[in-house]
């Protein structure tokens, strides 16, 4: 044999000998996700991407969920956008008064002393995004223009299927057919509350229903997968440094360590975000998780889970979204 041939012959071996591109193990996710959908009592959406080739999978992955505060996520990345374009610094300090405090999870609102406090925009954004702190959420959110800027950054990174459009202070009120509060308004929370237990559970039910169908503030189980792809990729931010801080912010986070992060193997690590939605007459708005996890061999994944409508307790739903992780470990190839 010739040295040429000799050489081609080599290089076909080796080519024969690399393995085929990953996938899922689809007929065992098609088979089991309707289980895990029935136990959760409520409409599941997942979306899986390995990240080594790229390939998706997806149960009811086009139709669209409540984010709750999955959102936060990109907002901190258009936050850290505007940072790279030189109109925010990292340690530029925001003030922040009590009139400024949003609804319900504030872990800033609880320590609040006084009446007006600085906080390091790095401070609100690990806050909001690794806390899900919604005074820092909607506090960045006002200070960057808005959720139209978000959006817009989605838009303009390809992302369509996911949509930011209100502050917490809007949208959580708005879930139920009350009035929202806008930023010329003190949130009263004790009074919300007292106003959504009185009224009529007929109609908060059929406000209710009317929100989880509801295109705003909400994004389909693919589209968040390919945000996170994105994300995965270092597209959404030009400095690594940036990227690396808020990958650390929702790797450190406890938030949610019942959902995703419980049904992934010991030694995995999982950069995440959580969205929860209150229950009212049975009913619980959302309980989400989407991040990306990084197993003990080095293989990493994006997972994407909404529960949307569930009469299932936060236990059993939280749960679900555990079995769903487990799940997509043992279906990959």
């Amino acid at each position: 044999m010739s040295a040429r041939l000799r050489l081609a012959a080599t290089a076909l071996a080796c080519l024969t000998a690399v393995p085929a591109l990953a996938d899922w193990d689809r007929d065992k996710l098609d088979k089991a996700i309707e289980g895990i959908e029935q136990q959760a009592e409520g409409r599941l959406g997942v979306a899986l991407m390995d990240l080594r080739d790229r390939k998706l999978w997806s149960h009811r992955g086009s139709e669209t969920f409540p984010m709750q505060s999955v959102f936060k996520l990109p907002l901190a990345v258009a936050v850290l956008q505007q940072v790279e374009a030189g109109k925010f610094r990292l340690d530029q300090p925001i003030t922040v008064t009590r009139k400024d405090f949003s609804l319900f999870h504030s872990p800033l609102a609880k320590a609040f002393k006084g009446e007006r406090n600085d906080y390091p925009l790095r401070e609100l954004i690990r806050l909001a995004a690794g806390e899900s702190d919604n005074t820092a959420a909607d506090l960045l959110m006002r200070e960057i223009g808005g959720p139209q800027v978000v959006t817009k950054m989605l838009r303009d990174g390809g992302v369509t299927g996911l949509s930011i459009d209100r502050y917490e202070r809007q949208f959580q009120p708005e879930i139920y057919g009350l009035k929202g509060f806008g930023w010329d308004q003190v949130v009263d929370e004790k009074a919300f509350r007292a106003e959504l237990k009185a009224m009529r559970p007929r109609l908060r039910i059929a406000a209710l229903s009317n929100a989880l169908k509801d295109k705003r503030d909400a994004s389909t189980p693919e589209a968040s997968a390919q945000f996170l792809e994105a994300f995965a990729k270092g597209n959404w931010l030009r400095d690594p440094a940036h990227a690396a801080l808020l990958t650390q912010i929702i790797t450190e986070t406890k938030v949610g360590a019942d959902r995703i992060k419980a049904g992934l193997p010991a030694g995995s690590r999982l950069a995440h975000r959580t969205g929860a939605g209150l229950t009212t007459d049975g009913i619980n708005h959302a309980t989400n998780d989407i991040g990306i996890a990084t197993l003990p061999d080095g293989r990493r994944f994006v997972i994407v889970t909404y529960l949307a409508g569930s009469r299932a307790d936060a236990k059993e739903r939280e749960a679900a979204l555990a079995d769903v992780a487990r799940l997509a470990v043992s279906a990959l190839r």
